[in-house]
């Protein structure tokens, strides 16, 4: 039986349609399959300023005891890092792990077993490429060398040139271009451009304004057709919004330094996560930055289309408290080194009537209690040596003492810098000078650089940090003989107890090493100094006393 034909015109009309549902279905497909070749998702996981805290710690920045582990008072620690890192990895999407600087200093662990721990607990993460903080220099090239030799991931500055340092010629690059998933990945690395005032690189290290170099590194990576760039920055906040709104092409910059936390919801943060800055191209660059000590695991849910620009960023710092888990074989490895730590942490040196709790806010911007005894275990030292006052950088305490017995360990893990004591003679206007340079950036406690405020003893000052440059301290006393205070007179000259560190201009004081006169050379340790004062007055009562007055403008 045959078929009658259809009506030429329907027929037209049928075959007009199909070729164009079928010509749709086509672009539909070509297009959906450019996409998802296209678009490329990305979570980024970051880290900054964990200063060795391998092993978990409670809200003092103490060790962590069996007790407090059972109650849930335990935070941080390179085992919950590895368990939120290995469930990020276990979603199966494309993952970068970097650190924005500052692994090193900070813990016993670093104190007595240098990067030696480090090594093995960051290669065990898995990071993928690193910032050099500052504190990797504090004992200069050499420990910084012997990590690099140690780890299977790059260390990346574009701002530093390290070519005449022979243990680190050629070990740091400006930046490195990472497969990821397939896709070209550029990280480049911002080193903190006062590194030379606030550690120990050497002269053959040297550190430059970072705008230029990156831009040039962003142009290198460019030209090699690399779209997707990120920054890992040890700059500090402020300067990472500077750079984000100054040099184009940048998609993230994972910043440091500050140990800032820019979170969407948590009480501490100071901004949300990502912040969003416009560049000079009218792009936008994603800023993050995790806090500090590895209470946060940052995560950063980004996604590029064809030409690199960022079409979705989305994500939140995840905490690592006792709701985390710890992954039992990185738990296990640290667990090698606080066995060893174990004779140090046991001693008891004395005891303490309350705790000492060290607010990096109040501290870094006003009298606080463990910088004044602090101050105090360093003049005491100091007495043999006639010397009047002292001046401690609040930037040398990383930690509270608690309340009751304290260990050496504790001791050693608020003060694990290995500061040597040093007694010269200053002339009063230097000493104000270097009360001045002190409370320079003390209108923002939060901010880079405030490590440098001074914690005294045999001193007394008022200072407004709202006034010009070389105005902001009002008035500056200083101790007799007789037990009472006197104004500081610029023309005299005044025994005074500091830091090897600060002698040597550490954060950027340079007055104490130009000016001062007779300098002695003590040797004893910041934390021989604090273990030997809390021996010598415990139990030991210590209050705020006034001697550091902070007056706003109008008071």
């Amino acid at each position: 039986m045959s078929l009658s034909p259809v009506p030429r015109p329907v027929l037209r009309r049928f075959g007009n349609a199909s070729a164009a549902i079928l010509f749709l279905l086509a672009l539909v497909l070509a297009t959906a399959v450019r996409a998802e070749q296209a678009d490329f998702a990305l979570t980024l996981l970051h880290t900054n300023d964990v200063h060795a805290h391998i092993a978990d710690f409670d809200a003092m920045g103490q060790e962590c005891t069996a007790d407090k582990e059972s109650q849930g008072k335990c935070l941080g620690g390179a085992a919950r890092l590895a368990t939120a890192i290995a469930q990020a990895r276990a979603e199966g999407g494309n993952t970068l792990l970097v650190d924005a600087g500052d692994w090193f200093q900070g813990t016993l662990a670093y104190s007595r077993f240098k990067d030696e721990a480090l090594r093995a607990v960051t290669s065990r993460l898995g990071y993928q490429a690193m910032a050099p903080g500052n504190h990797e220099f504090d004992d200069g090239p050499a420990v910084l060398a012997s990590f690099l030799s140690g780890v299977p991931f790059p260390m990346l500055a574009c701002n530093m040139d390290a070519s005449a340092e022979p243990l680190l010629a050629g070990k740091i690059a400006p930046y490195a271009v990472l497969d990821v998933g397939g896709r070209a990945v550029g990280v480049v690395g911002v080193a903190n451009e006062d590194t030379a005032s606030l550690s120990s690189p050497g002269e053959n290290v040297r550190f430059m304004a970072a705008e230029e170099p990156l831009r040039a590194a962003v142009a290198e990576l460019a030209a090699q057709g690399v779209n997707i760039i990120i920054a890992v920055s040890h700059a500090g906040f402020e300067r990472d919004k500077v750079l984000a709104a100054a040099v184009a092409g940048l998609d993230v910059i994972v910043g440091g330094h500050s140990h800032l936390l820019l979170a969407n919801g948590a009480p501490e943060a100071v901004g949300p996560s990502p912040l969003r800055i416009s560049g000079p191209d009218g792009e936008t660059a994603c800023v993050v930055t995790a806090g500090s000590w590895g209470k946060y695991l940052g995560r950063l849910n980004l996604r590029f289309d064809a030409a690199g620009r960022v079409v979705e960023a989305e994500g939140d710092p995840r905490p690592m408290d006792a709701g985390m888990a710890q992954d039992p074989d990185m738990a296990a490895l640290v667990a090698t080194y606080e066995e060893r730590l174990a004779p140090f942490r046991a001693t008891a040196v004395g005891s303490l009537e309350t705790a000492l709790p060290l607010d990096r806010g109040d501290c870094r911007g006003a009298e606080c209690l463990i910088g004044d005894m602090a101050a105090d275990a360093v003049l005491a030292a100091a007495a043999r040596h006639e010397a009047r006052a002292a001046l401690v950088n609040a930037g040398s305490i990383r930690a509270g003492l608690p309340a009751g017995e304290v260990t050496l360990g504790a001791v050693l893990t608020t003060f694990p810098f290995g500061n040597t004591l040093v007694v010269c003679d200053l002339l009063g206007a230097d000493l104000m000078a270097a009360l001045e340079h002190g409370v320079s950036l003390a209108h923002d406690p939060l901010g880079s650089g405030t490590g440098r405020f001074p914690m005294v003893a045999g001193l007394r000052y008022a200072f407004d940090p709202a006034r010009e440059a070389g105005s902001r301290i009002l008035s500056a006393q200083i101790q007799g003989p007789d037990g009472k205070f006197s104004p500081v007179d610029p023309a005299a000259t005044y025994r005074v107890a500091i830091s090897d560190y600060l002698s040597r201009g550490g954060d950027g004081y340079g007055m104490l090493k130009d000016r001062a006169k007779n300098v002695l050379l003590d040797g004893r340790t910041m934390d021989e100094m604090v273990a030997g004062y809390l021996a010598a007055h415990s139990p030991l009562a210590v209050a705020l006393d006034g001697r550091i007055e902070r007056k706003e403008k109008g008071e």
